[in-house]
């Protein structure tokens, strides 16, 4: 109980109440003990010198663990050991040593010793308390019972009357511990019961303050995603100005780009989880997507199977510019003399943190004249922000990019 109350999780309030309580308890205990072994000791005195030196002792025990709560309250945690041990060495001695006396209240005492130990000094110290007492209890019981019984004699009155105090006194103090037991009880409900309380208070905050940060997460992302638009829509209209093919697929390409980027904002705000997309519905919806922009009027179809589930942001941009660079290149360069243009994504995950992306088509990639294409540039930069290695593939029959790239928000994760 000691080291649960030094928790840094427990209010300095809780830490307070409970020493002053066993403060109170080590103070009161001292007072009534002095009193009532100071009554035995003067009764015993008239019944047997072993009793009354016995019982002075217990006084003496009592007047100074008094003292000490005089001299320094803070102290209770040494006045409640030397209750406990002494107490159980002095029941102990009796029950093996005075057999000329009933031994009626010393199974009070243990009780009393054993609840001390218990509510005081803490839960190991209590069993400990426990199991010697039953095992003084026991040995009494089995070797010194039956030899007592046959030395009891009738009692006289300062017998009776010892005995009824010593009674009262055990009583007592078991008692006042059962009490402080249920005012501690009480005490821990209600603070429990405030804590909840406190507890659903700050509950109901975070969830507001949550909702407010979700909802202003969705803003942007939709913010952003219009912002893109009204990009998109103005390179449309510049666009249509260019009256050089050239020129205007380049802006094609650029529109593509930006749209990439695009959905991905917008499937975050329309998504619960503002933080994750499904590749596979985000691929499948951007291809469709260039697809419909393209200036081409061949129909390819395409297939996209994943392993993968969601990923994050910081690798899905990324990701969706490289897979538009690849799908956009296909339908520029690869399907001129092709009826049936055919492309297929597999992703497949790689280790704890890395995706292997599979790209194909059935087609045969015009040879580049000159230096490389902004498109490859783009995609060997991508590769290289995801930290990842690429082959490329080029065979009668198709295209095949094989791509390894580091899932960056695994990659957090694990570090």
């Amino acid at each position: 109980m000691r080291k649960n109350l030094e928790s840094d999780s427990i209010p300095r309030e809780v830490i307070t109440y409970f020493e002053e309580l066993r403060v109170r308890l080590a103070f009161r205990m001292s007072v009534v003990f002095l009193c009532i072994f100071s009554i035995l000791s003067y009764t015993r005195y008239f019944e047997s010198m072993e009793s009354f030196s016995m019982m002075a002792v217990a006084t003496i025990i009592c007047a100074i663990c008094l003292l000490i709560m005089k001299w320094n309250n803070k102290n209770y945690l040494l006045v409640f050991y030397i209750y406990s041990i002494c107490g159980y060495i002095i029941i102990a001695f009796s029950l093996m040593v005075y057999h000329s006396r009933i031994h009626l209240v010393d199974v009070l005492w243990l009780m009393t010793v054993v609840f001390l130990a218990f509510f005081t000094l803490g839960r190991k110290l209590g069993f400990i308390m426990l199991f010697l007492s039953i095992v003084v209890i026991g040995i009494f019981i089995f070797s010194y019972l039956n030899n007592q019984i046959l030395q009891l004699k009738e009692l006289t009155i300062y017998q009776k009357i010892s005995l009824l105090v010593e009674l009262i006194g055990a009583f007592s103090i078991n008692f006042y511990m059962f009490y402080l037991f249920l005012t501690l009880n009480s005490y821990s409900q209600t603070k429990l019961l405030e804590s909840y309380g406190q507890v659903k208070d700050q509950n109901t905050k975070i969830l507001l303050q949550n909702e407010e940060k979700t909802m202003l997460v969705r803003e942007i992302h939709h913010r952003v995603k219009n912002n893109l638009q009204i990009v998109v829509s103005l390179l449309r209209m510049q666009s249509q100005e260019v009256d050089n093919p050239e020129f205007r697929g380049l802006f094609q390409e650029s529109i593509n780009r930006i749209m990439a980027m695009s959905m991905i904002h917008q499937k975050l705000y329309q998504n619960d989880n503002l933080s994750q997309i499904r590749i596979g519905d985000y691929l499948d919806e951007l291809i469709h997507e260039i697809m419909n922009l393209s200036f081409s009027e061949q129909s390819v179809r395409y297939e996209i199977k994943t392993e993968v589930g969601k990923i994050g942001l910081k690798t899905l941009i990324p990701v969706g510019l490289l897979v538009n660079e690849l799908v956009s290149n296909s339908l520029k360069h690869a399907f001129e003399d092709r009826s049936k243009a055919r492309i297929r994504i597999e992703i497949q995950r790689e280790g704890e943190s890395r995706l292997r992306i599979k790209y194909s088509d059935n087609g045969v990639w015009k040879p580049q004249v000159g230096n490389s294409s902004f498109g490859l540039i783009l995609i060997d930069t991508l590769i290289e922000q995801l930290e990842g290695t690429k082959e490329v593939l080029q065979e009668e029959n198709g295209t095949t990019y094989s791509i390894s790239v580091l899932n960056l928000e695994e990659r957090d994760i694990l570090a």
